[in-house]
């Protein structure tokens, strides 16, 4: 597959995104979830999304002005980067949006001084293909999730090509 250059920024996430969000998370996960804990259960997924829904943690995907996705990730202490959420709406993905994303935010942390960045996926999440051709590694099977780390060369190594 050849990847389409996609352009996109970031914006970011208020209350007003709540609706987006969850809408965004049935669109992008709900095959993902229903193959790890069976069909969708509406109540007990808003409800996990009514605890977790924290828009001052998220950032809004734009490709032109239409939200393409919400991205949640930061530092989890001062050398390592998380991220928490990349999640994309199925009209954007397959061409490269969900992967420029990434590699835009692991060079970011790089030069913030971040050594490592890990996540979580699904063990059901065809996403971990892609974390795994970036060097991503499991570290961690937390059922029905793997915990991936990724060690980061320091921004003098990349810049030397080390």
């Amino acid at each position: 597959m050849v990847e389409e250059v996609v352009e996109y920024r970031f914006r970011p996430a208020t209350s007003d995104d709540d609706a987006f969000v969850y809408g965004l998370h049935r669109a992008a996960m709900g095959a993902v979830v229903e193959a790890t804990w069976g069909p969708w259960d509406e109540a007990v997924q808003r409800g996990f999304h009514e605890r977790s829904f924290s828009p001052e943690r998220l950032r809004i995907v734009l490709v032109g002005d239409v939200e393409a996705g919400v991205v949640d990730a930061g530092f989890e202490t001062p050398t390592v980067f998380y991220i928490g959420r990349i999640e994309i709406l199925p009209r954007f993905q397959g061409v490269g949006l969900g992967s420029r994303i990434l590699r835009d935010l692991l060079a970011a942390a790089r030069r913030r001084g971040a050594a490592a960045a890990e996540l979580h996926v699904l063990k059901a999440n065809r996403a971990r293909s892609l974390y795994e051709r970036l060097g991503f590694v499991v570290i961690a099977d937390e059922d029905p999730k793997f915990r991936m780390r990724l060690e980061l060369p320091d921004a003098g190594d990349a810049a030397a090509g080390r």
